[in-house]
């Protein structure tokens, strides 16, 4: 393969420009006036995509307060300032998955130095006063994507919060979740019910279903089961999580401060709605959902003006192992 990270800005999809970071373990996708959405991350070794991307619904711009569900195109989206419609301290109302993926006036530029290639975005959020900033960095040493992320308070007046890293990820049977956590809650669910209802809590990662079932959370079942439910993942004893293909050894991770990062949403659409299968392995700040209920429940976070957050997301690809024990952010990976 050739060696040497790169970066090409020339790119455009359906419209929208598009921007292609790639090293010899990876080539990734960055459509940055949508959201700045890593579209696609192909993992060169297996020669596939590991996010999943929604054939049905391309991607495309849409208006805040447009439902994200239907205007979903798949792929790695960020969420500020909360995942469920909300409203905050001041009684606004805060849109479903949040203010950036629908956020117009996305600045971005791209960079090569030392060696490595940088993608930065940024833009101002139109409800809440922040600007976010996210830079991607890629470099031909290790099989991982850093993700710098910066959060500035730009108004007068405090705001609450919770911050979520969201990619949706191609699945199959033969795939399993790691997380190292223990304990969950259940918050939505439906289609036939097998996967947990609301307010069902277990110790990760076995729930026991309301009819005696027992099932094992870390084994991805296939869409015959007609079922999608969102499961909350904390007591984090580390900052990580990862889906491994134990077919052919092959998985993606996230690796995270789990002080900031204190739960992992798994979100697992096994057939159960709107006919989709695939999964989200999500790092947030709080959950439940909704910003409102998250400050209610006194897990959500506070920035006063002018504070700035950063911090630094990492995707890992790996390989030779079925399950995951550690995962760290040079890439190494422990079975």
């Amino acid at each position: 393969m050739p060696s040497g990270a790169r970066i090409d800005p020339h790119w455009t999809y359906r419209g929208l420009p598009a921007v292609r970071l790639e090293n010899r373990w990876m080539a990734v996708e960055v459509l940055p006036d949508a959201g700045a959405k890593i579209f696609r991350l192909i993992d060169k070794v297996a020669d596939r995509n590991v996010l999943w991307e929604n054939k049905r619904i391309p991607p495309h711009r849409a208006p805040v307060f447009a439902s994200m569900d239907d205007h979903w195109s798949g792929g790695w989206d960020e969420i500020f300032p909360g995942g469920a419609p909300s409203t905050d301290r001041n009684g606004e109302a805060t849109p479903y998955m949040g203010e950036l993926w629908s956020a117009v006036g996305w600045q971005w530029h791209t960079d090569r130095r030392d060696g490595e290639v940088f993608l930065t975005c940024s833009v101002e959020t139109p409800i809440t006063p922040g600007r976010y900033t996210r830079v991607l960095r890629l470099s031909d040493d290790v099989p991982v994507l850093t993700s710098e992320i910066r959060l500035e308070h730009t108004g007068t007046r405090a705001f609450d919060y919770a911050l979520g890293t969201h990619p949706s990820l191609a699945i199959s049977p033969r795939h399993r979740f790691d997380v190292p956590g223990t304990d969950v809650e259940v918050d939505e669910f439906g289609g036939e019910n097998r996967l947990g209802e609301r307010g069902d809590r277990y110790t990760w990662p076995m729930l026991t279903l309301r009819d005696g079932t027992r099932l094992d959370v870390r084994r991805i079942q296939g869409p015959e089961i007609r079922s999608f439910a969102l499961h909350y993942v904390h007591g984090l004893k580390a900052g990580w999580a990862a889906c491994t293909d134990t077919s052919i050894q092959r998985g993606f991770g996230l690796v995270f401060d789990p002080d900031l990062f204190k739960v992992v949403w798994l979100w697992q659409v096994f057939g159960g709605w709107r006919g989709y299968y695939h999964a989200a392995m999500e790092a947030w700040t709080s959950w439940p959902g909704a910003l409102a209920d998250a400050v209610r429940e006194g897990r959500a976070r506070v920035m006063e003006p002018g504070e700035v957050l950063e911090t630094t997301v990492h995707a890992v690809l790996y390989g030779g192992v079925e399950s995951v024990s550690e995962l760290h952010a040079d890439g190494s990976v422990s079975a």
